[in-house]
């Protein structure tokens, strides 16, 4: 277990986390953290809306000694500045309480609470940048994202696309950046042996399993992958993933339609599912096309290169992660999508060898115990 001592004292440091609290990224991370490392959690959520589960949101309350809860104001025009000066007071008050100050997903909310954190305590600020905060900033998001960077002690991402992307937009800060791999509890499942198949859940008529995308936003292309397999789509049986992002109810029909008027054998995943439910629709999975807009390695590509499966991703989106570790992947554009998904299945026995070696590759990146224990324990021990 990682200590800090000072004249020969163990001292435990206090962490204050502001973001989606009850979300699986934060609950996993924070619970994680606190399993392996001497630390213990303050929480200011960000919105109380978002529960991802009954077991988050248990975990949670577990993990964080307190947690402040942002909540709605039903007069909408009162909402905003309602949650603004409830964040202020609470942050000041954490802040105090705290050694580290930790804000996940820098936005423009974030740049007030930095600054009065700065301004009430002398405690470490650490920015989290996920990826799509800062791959689809725009301009006075840039701004904000600067200023905040400015007010932080430390600079953290998981990729080393964005990594190098943000030392190229922000060279002055680039002495406090690093990169740390997030990690998947999905990963550490899966390494656990725990491949039991829900046959009940997946009936793929006999047909290879694709599985599209990872949430339901419209930049994972759903329907673009479609129209470009327009030819074979129907010889498949198709997953689409949507309980992320699951605010864009128009868009989730429109695949629906479109699944349905081309007579599709599929399935739309669009309601919150446990960890073994999704690791059983992830073990069905032959091939996993990943063709969003843009992306900074997520953690689903990693579940899927973990099991050999075969992942066809948008050639425009470099992973110099994978690529760095000699990680087999197929790169394809939309016009030759068609060509490389029969190629890749009609070779398969070929490709198999290299796909299998993708295992031991991926864990050292994307095993979420891996990762807490080798990277972000010693990190924030350091801060």
């Amino acid at each position: 277990m990682a200590r800090i001592f000072e004249d020969d004292k163990c001292i435990m440091k206090t962490i204050t986390i502001f973001g989606l609290i009850y979300s699986q990224h934060v609950s996993n991370f924070a619970a994680t953290l606190k399993r392996f490392g001497d630390f213990s959690f303050l929480g200011l959520n960000k919105k109380e809306d978002v529960v991802q589960g009954e077991y988050y949101h248990k975990q949670s309350k577990e993990t964080f000694d307190e947690i402040v809860d942002l909540h709605r104001n039903k007069i909408k025009s009162l909402d905003n500045l309602q949650r603004a000066l409830k964040s202020f007071f609470a942050i000041a008050r954490l802040a105090k309480k705290s050694d580290i100050v930790q804000f996940h997903f820098i936005s423009p909310f974030v740049l007030p609470l930095a600054i009065i954190t700065k301004c009430v305590s002398k405690v470490k600020i650490s920015a989290f940048i996920y990826g799509s905060d800062f791959l689809r900033a725009k301009k006075i998001d840039n701004w904000c994202i600067d200023k905040v960077f400015a007010l932080s002690d430390s600079i953290v991402c998981d990729s080393t696309n964005v990594f190098d992307e943000l030392k190229v937009r922000y060279p002055k800060h680039a002495s406090k950046m690093n990169r740390l791999y997030f990690g998947s509890p999905i990963i550490d499942k899966l390494l656990e042996g725990e491949r039991e198949l829900k046959s009940t859940k997946i009936c793929n008529k006999g047909k290879k399993v694709i599985m599209c995308g990872y949430n339901a936003t419209k930049q994972q292309q759903h329907l673009k992958i479609l129209e470009s397999l327009n030819r074979v789509a129907k010889e498949f049986y198709w997953v689409f993933p949507m309980t992320y992002s699951n605010d864009d109810k128009v868009y989730i029909e429109q695949v629906r339609n479109y699944a349905e008027k081309k007579e599709l054998d599929y399935v739309i995943l669009d309601s919150f599912l446990s960890e073994e439910e999704w690791s059983a629709y992830i073990q069905s999975t032959d091939v996993f096309i990943h063709m969003q807009v843009s992306d900074a390695f997520s953690s689903s590509i990693s579940e899927h290169l973990m099991l050999g499966h075969i992942l066809i991703n948008g050639s425009w989106l470099p992973y110099k992660d994978l690529d760095d570790n000699e990680v087999f992947y197929i790169s394809s554009d939309f016009d030759s999508l068609d060509d490389k998904l029969s190629d890749a299945l009609s070779n398969y026995d070929v490709l198999r060898p290299k796909l299998l070696s993708n295992r031991d590759k991926v864990v050292k990146m994307k095993s979420l115990n891996y990762c807490i224990k080798n990277y972000w324990v010693p990190y924030f021990n350091k801060l």
